[in-house]
């Protein structure tokens, strides 16, 4: 019998550059309905980030096996546009939520570039992309439309089935989308237009495709898979792009041995939009605490601190007394940048070679991770934890001062 996987989430349900949801009114004032052009916009230089939490239960058999919480965070960047069709990069931070410590660890990171015209349609990216999971949703017609207007179009699936199944292909799934436009309604204090979005799919091996042939011949494969899901998109038509979308999703896996595989939750998304960050002058205020613990650095990524020698009890996660007063410096500086989220990196030194200090490096980052969280310097969903062990020494780990200097938390204040 071959086991079930070891994957306790849905690997694929992270990789939603517009998450799965369903048809869940919020509340929303609607104002005077009016005639609505849809259509994307990309200026080149344009950058946010997209925040997807994905509240997942799986069952195997009927049965319910385990539940998971995904923060899926989605940097987005328009490398090439003039206003209509473009060229857009996204890096896929994954992240799933300690039950014990209650933080986000991180999991996993992709990146991929494509082109999108005005209506929606993805073009130069490869099949065998995991992201975006979802493509060509929504896609608008070319006329404008009014409140109660339904359109369809056709939308496409992509499955890598090897994390889950460990089936070393990508399986592609094309399916109609049905639209519906709702009106114009209020979120989050602002105004936007307001998508109903409905599909469906079966799924069954053609086994004159070769892509399924290669699947069906695994020792262990779906032969049928089945989706629904629902989602209510609202659309900022200032910015030509999605601000939010939020609902459930249900799809199921039966695989050739009789077993099934059944994945059901909610989806939350919503875009974070923030000034550029001057990162020079960030660095400068952060010398000027003149503290010789304390460095900090321009990344690609925003400005790292590195917190050297914080003091934990030996082989556990637990500070020392005392070690929360250097938190509290940098607490003070991320106080004046609430819309920043930040990584916590966790580093060791390298004692014992047969021990990479990798756990020991996770659960450090956590503890740290978790004073920002509980000091109320930072929501969980805009703080994301990594353990790189005794992998990036900055000291020579031969010396006790080299040691001490690979002993280290960095906190990146990131940028988009």
């Amino acid at each position: 019998m071959i086991s079930a996987p070891k994957t306790i989430y849905n690997y694929h349900m992270v990789f939603r550059i517009i998450p799965l949801a369903a048809v869940v009114f919020l509340a929303g004032a609607v104002i005077t309905p009016a005639q609505v052009l849809f259509r994307y916009n990309h200026s080149a230089g344009d950058k946010w980030h997209l925040n997807v939490i994905v509240d997942e239960e799986v069952f195997i058999d009927g049965v319910s096996s385990s539940r998971s919480e995904i923060l899926n965070k989605i940097a987005v960047e328009i490398l090439e546009g003039g206003g209509d069709s473009g060229t857009i990069w996204n890096h896929y931070d994954i992240a799933e939520k300690d039950i014990d410590t209650g933080v986000y660890k991180w999991s996993g990171e992709y990146e991929v570039s494509y082109d999108r015209n005005v209506d929606g349609l993805l073009s130069e990216i490869p099949d065998s992309s995991p992201v975006p999971a979802v493509r060509n949703v929504p896609v608008f017609p070319a006329e404008a439309l009014f409140p109660g207007d339904r359109w369809s179009g056709e939308g496409r699936e992509v499955f890598n089935l090897g994390p889950t199944f460990g089936i070393p292909e990508t399986l592609l799934i094309d399916f109609p989308v049905d639209y519906q436009y709702r009106g114009t309604e209020v979120l989050d204090g602002s105004s936007f237009e307001v998508l109903e979005v409905v599909y469906g799919y079966r799924w069954i091996p053609d086994p004159l495709d070769p892509v399924h042939l290669r699947i069906i011949s695994s020792d262990w494969f779906p032969i049928e898979v089945e989706g629904v899901f629902e989602q209510v998109l609202w659309w900022d038509a200032g910015k030509g792009r999605n601000y939010a979308v939020d609902g459930i999703f249900t799809y199921t896996y039966t695989m050739s041995d009789g077993s099934s595989f059944t994945f059901r939750g909610t989806s939350a998304g919503r875009a974070v939009y923030a000034d550029p960050m001057d990162k020079d002058a960030l660095v400068r205020e952060i010398e000027d605490l003149d503290r010789p613990d304390l460095r900090a650095e321009v990344t690609d990524d925003g400005v790292m601190v590195s917190l050297d020698d914080i003091n934990f009890f030996p082989d556990q996660a637990v500070m020392l007394p005392g070690q929360k007063n250097k938190l509290e410096h940098i607490a003070g500086i991320l106080s004046r940048y609430p819309d920043r989220d930040i990584l916590i990196t966790g580093h060791t030194a390298m004692v014992n070679p047969r021990n990479d200090g990798q756990l020991l490096s996770e659960q450090r980052a956590e503890t740290v991770a978790r004073y920002f969280i509980e000091s109320g310097v930072r929501p969980d969903t805009q703080v994301m934890t990594r353990g790189m062990g005794h992998t990036q020494p900055i000291g020579d780990n031969s010396t006790e001062e080299g040691r001490r200097r690979n002993r280290r938390v960095e906190i990146t204040i990131l940028e988009n």
